[in-house]
């Protein structure tokens, strides 16, 4: 399975969980985008100002969007009960290391806190740990993204280090937390 992040040739795979699907990005998860819209309070926790989540999503955003999405070889739709729910992928990938980055959003605040997130996270680590055989994966998180937290523990990631006032959000900076787990760990849990 290659690892690098370039342009994927073939589709990433399905992964099916019991209440989230992962899928490849399609045409139409651009206009579903926009129709959930940015909401504040979830932009917030991705490093975005306030005045910025508060512009609405035009077309060109939403397509720009996908595009990025597609140029992932290891990216997904998350879908919730035939809907778009958000995003997750695995990026930033070192091949001598074995190791990548997760980064996961979720647009829609009615399904926030169901755990939704964390079964999408779960779905990826079995696939990035099994199927590509990584042996590190890692992500970054806003300290004060206590809700991502929660979900990244769950799955067992643990902090690893703190990157000290290194986002500015509204004019006020923050830390951003590291956090990883190991194959070895994962299977262990």
């Amino acid at each position: 399975m290659p690892l690098p992040d370039d342009p994927r040739p073939d589709p990433s795979p399905e992964l099916l969980g019991a209440r989230v699907r992962l899928r490849e990005p399609r045409d139409e998860d651009a206009a579903a985008w926009r129709a959930l819209g940015r909401h504040p309070e979830i932009a917030r926790m991705f490093g975005v100002d306030r005045a910025a989540a508060e512009i609405p999503l035009q077309a060109a955003d939403a397509l720009a969007w996908l595009a990025r999405l597609r140029s992932h070889r290891h990216a997904w739709i998350i879908e919730h009960e035939g809907r778009l729910l958000g995003e997750i992928r695995l990026h930033s990938f070192e091949p001598k290391n074995k190791a990548a980055r997760i980064a996961i959003a979720l647009f829609d605040p009615a399904r926030l806190g169901m755990g939704l997130g964390t079964e999408a996270i779960r779905l990826v680590l079995v696939y990035g740990f099994g199927t590509i055989g990584l042996h590190r994966i890692d992500l970054r998180v806003l300290a004060f993204n206590e809700r991502a937290i929660r979900a990244y523990r769950k799955c067992g990631f643990v902090i690893e280090g703190r990157l000290r006032e290194a986002a500015l959000v509204d004019g006020e900076r923050h830390d951003d937390l590291i956090m990883g787990l190991l194959a070895s760990e994962f299977r262990a849990s």
